[in-house]
């Protein structure tokens, strides 16, 4: 296992804690796998839970909540496509493919199944297919573009923007990348155009298409610790303040309605920059979330919300 994948599941393991503790740990564990001094490991154990979701002017609940994936081992990184199917990450027999997981039928199916292991589906809006980040054999990690009738090759996106870790990819082709690095940078490119620019630096994992916008959110820790969601548009290469994320909230998901959705602890919060003037805890998940809460991710019809809890 190459020292950048090594540095990713690291991170996943430690998913609970601060960007700002996660910005440490990263230099202390670059320092510590290329000094050979850590043993690769299988990722953390994680479930997929999908709840039915509704949303009226930013007030929302959750329902009905029901484990999707419901075995031992790593699934996480959910994306839904059409509504009712979830891609996510699966980490078996030593790799990590995405699979495909029909929420009526409960059929599931791989949607990749390469020498490589791959890493947070995207669906490119509009199109049978999804971008991910591949992790090849020689330790290169670049986004690839996956087709779901599983007949044509995988593509290369972006040759070289790496290593990648994270990223959103909007309906006009344009990414922001989460670049693993000192310090992690924020890179904005176009999967048809040849180009890539660094926006800001010390950002978080968490990177978002805003809803009914060509614009993305994401993350970033400022010097006093604080963490701020920022809207970046991509037409200007600026970006301005959202919200100041809660103490020791989590990752994020953004509604149809332009809701942000965030997790303390077992508690999901809320905030609507039209509704409110703070976070609103919608929903305490209770003991079986008590190890922890990740990734997020809500449906293109704003029904469903798919919650990664750590087992």
């Amino acid at each position: 296992m190459s020292s950048q994948l090594l540095i990713k599941h690291k991170l996943d393991i430690f998913e609970h804690l601060t960007p700002q503790h996660m910005k440490y740990l990263f230099v202390i564990y670059m320092a510590l796998s290329f000094s050979g001094l850590l043993l690769a490991q299988s990722p953390p154990s994680t479930d997929i839970y999908v709840y039915e979701l509704k949303e009226k002017k930013g007030k929302i609940s959750i329902t009905k909540g029901e484990n999707v994936t419901r075995r031992d081992g790593y699934d996480n990184q959910p994306f839904f496509y059409r509504n009712d199917y979830l891609l996510y990450s699966s980490y078996r027999n030593g790799q990590t493919d995405i699979y495909a997981k029909d929420l009526y039928t409960g059929e599931e199916q791989a949607a990749t199944n390469t020498p490589e292991s791959e890493y947070s589906p995207h669906v490119i809006p509009g199109f049978d297919t999804f971008a991910a980040v591949r992790q090849d054999k020689d330790g290169r990690q670049r986004l690839w573009l996956y087709h779901l009738n599983g007949k044509t090759k995988p593509e290369l996106i972006l040759e070289k923007v790496e290593p990648v870790g994270y990223f959103a990819y909007n309906k006009h082709n344009d990414v922001l990348a989460f670049v693993l690095g000192e310090p992690i940078t924020l890179v904005s490119a176009n999967a048809m155009k040849v180009y890539d620019n660094i926006v800001t630096s010390n950002v978080g994992r968490t990177i978002k298409v805003i809803p009914g916008t060509d614009d993305f959110a994401f993350e970033r820790t400022e010097e006093d610790g604080s963490v701020i969601i920022y809207n970046y548009a991509v037409s200007s290469g600026e970006f301005q303040k959202i919200v100041s994320k809660p103490a020791n909230a989590n990752d994020w998901c953004i509604t149809q309605e332009g809701t942000f959705i965030t997790s303390v602890d077992t508690k999901l919060l809320a905030y609507n920059p039209k509704h409110h003037s703070d976070w609103q805890e919608i929903e305490d998940l209770g003991e079986f979330a008590k190890n922890g809460i990740s990734r997020m991710a809500v449906n293109q019809d704003n029904k469903r919300i798919a919650i990664v809890i750590n087992n």
